[in-house]
Parts: structure tokens; sequence; C-alpha cells
């Protein structure tokens, strides 16, 4: 996927992004996202993520890492699950390194069952809740609760009528429309943000719209590969 930015009337390309799916050898998902921004965009805002997650079938969540350079910092966060019986028990392990000082933090903590980290959370919002709401048209205020740091926070999904989505390539594709109000303290705004997946079984995605705290951005679909 490649992620354009608003420069008053002018959309401009400033960083590229890879979803990939897999399965392990015990038949869990494996999640890897891969987002970057263009060197020339390093005077903007400067990102580099390396995020890799996994999950049972039930989507259950296992794990998740993440490694993250940005505007000069630099950090790894890494989640494991435990299943305690109605709800999680996650061990976190955050390293935190700016010039040659290495900051390490262990914590443990329980959340309710529900609550997963970003990457786990987008899949089962993207997988699990249209099979939890299958037969129901469009439907509203669907709860999911991704985990930032040792918190989670509520997210309210909407699902909306399909549109007819073009790509920067041309290509158009049938689409769903789906929202989501993420809440204060990310890079991402409190403005809803919108995606738009495949109105198909694999609900690729094609575009997403989002207000971030330095300006619009669109991330369109560049090109996919099944397996």
């Amino acid at each position: 996927m490649e992620a354009y930015y608003n420069l008053g009337f002018i959309w401009t390309k400033i960083g590229v992004a890879t979803f990939e799916t897999s399965e392990d050898e015990h038949g869990n998902y494996l999640f890897t996202v891969k987002m970057m921004n263009l060197p020339k965009w390093d005077w903007l805002y400067e990102v580099h993520t390396l995020h890799r997650a996994a999950c049972t079938k039930n989507m259950k969540p296992l794990y998740m890492r993440c490694d993250v350079h940005e505007n000069g910092l630099d950090y790894t966060d890494e989640y494991v699950y435990t299943d305690k019986g109605g709800y999680n028990s996650i061990h976190r392990h955050r390293e935190l390194r700016r010039d040659s000082t290495t900051n390490i933090l262990d914590t443990t903590f329980s959340l309710p069952y529900e609550a997963k980290d970003i990457i786990n959370a987008i899949y089962m919002a993207r997988n699990y809740i249209p099979m939890i709401y299958k037969g129901v048209e469009n439907p509203k205020d669907v709860p999911f609760y991704p985990i930032f740091g040792n918190t989670t926070h509520k997210i309210i999904g909407n699902f909306y009528d399909k549109e007819t989505i073009k790509t920067r390539d041309g290509k158009t594709y049938q689409c769903r429309k789906y929202t989501a109000a993420v809440g204060e303290g990310t890079i991402v705004d409190k403005d809803p943000v919108y995606a738009y997946l495949t109105d198909d079984g694999h609900m690729i995605p094609v575009l997403v719209e989002a207000k971030l705290s330095i300006g619009y951005v669109k991330i369109y679909l560049k090109s996919y590969t099944k397996k």
C-alpha cells in the first residue's frame, strides 16, 4: 500500500506499507506489517515500523512484537499472552533507546479477554466481527478494545453500504465502507478513520483515510498476492 499526504490542494506520496499473512506449523495465523516513510519526508515525520503478531484460528492472540524508529527514537515493544480463563495475563517487555541509553521495562498485567494489541485487534475486527454480525445489515456501534501501552481503549466501529473505489493507478474495486472512532493519544486524530475493504471473502484494504496530528493522509492499495 502507498500513503499520500495532503499538502494544500496536492496529494503527494510519502510512504509505503506492506501487510502479509501466513500460518505456522501449528496452524496459527502470523501477521507481518511493515511501514516506512520515503526518505525525502524525514524532515516532516520519520517513521519506520515492523510489527509481527500471531493468533490462533479462533483469533485468540498469542503475541505481538513491534520494532519502531520514530523521529530519532528507537524502541521495541513485545506482548505475550497467557489465557487465565476469562481474561488475558499479558507480559510486556519494552526497550526504549535514544543515543547510547537503553531503558528496559518489564511488566505483567491483566486485561479483559476481548483486549488485544493493535495488530491482533485490526485483524480481529476485519475477520471476526463480520462473522459475529453475519446477516445483520450494516451493524452500528460495534466495540473492540485495542491495547495501547498497558491500557485498553474502547473503539467504536460502524459498517456502511457498498462503494466503488478507484485507486491511484486507475483500478476500481467494489468495497464495503467501515469507520472506527480512534481515541486521543496516538498520531491518529480523534476524527474517525475510514477504511474501504473489498466486498468479498478476502476483505482486502483498498483505501484508508485518516486525519493525523500532522495533517490528512490517504493510504491506497498498490498490489496484492493471494497465497
